[in-house]
């Protein structure tokens, strides 16, 4: 039993976080206007995670176009693409990626086939030169397998 526990444990340490992604400091990153970040600074939101806890509910995302000044679409792309960052090897260029892919969510992620994606991915890369470190079949699988992992979703 006590095996058992300290497995279990061990588990919990190693598989769970390795689905959630680090997040970026706000300033770092150009996801949102400079002007927006800063009222994000003064209100103590520094990045990507306490934003993205703002973002996920509608009434937030309202409440957030409303305070900073953003328009509403802005706000609700911003949402989709902290939602994706929130695994692993999605950064902002990989977000912008899947989401001009078609990927909305991590629902949608998660329905995804790999190969299928892939192609989208190295299609809409072409066309719109987004980052220069294409992803491979390898890293598309992994984002898939996390996206199943993550229970924070935007409503």
């Amino acid at each position: 039993m006590k095996r058992f526990l300290i497995i279990s444990i061990l588990c919990f340490f190693i598989y769970i976080p390795s689905a959630m992604a680090s997040h970026y400091d706000l300033s770092d990153i150009d996801i949102v206007p400079e002007a927006v970040v800063t009222k994000l600074a003064q209100d103590k939101i520094d990045n990507t995670e306490e934003l993205f806890a703002l973002l996920m509910s509608a009434k937030g995302r309202d409440d957030f176009a409303k305070k900073y000044g953003m328009e509403k679409e802005a706000v609700d792309e911003l949402a989709h693409k902290l939602e994706l960052m929130q695994i692993v090897g999605i950064g902002p260029k990989a977000a912008q990626l899947l989401r001009l892919a078609g990927i909305d969510s991590l629902k949608t992620l998660t329905e995804s086939q790999p190969e299928v994606l892939l192609d989208v991915l190295l299609r809409v890369n072409r066309e719109h030169a987004i980052t220069g470190v294409q992803p491979d079949l390898t890293v598309v699988r992994d984002w898939i397998n996390r996206s199943k992992r993550i229970a924070n979703h935007l409503e």
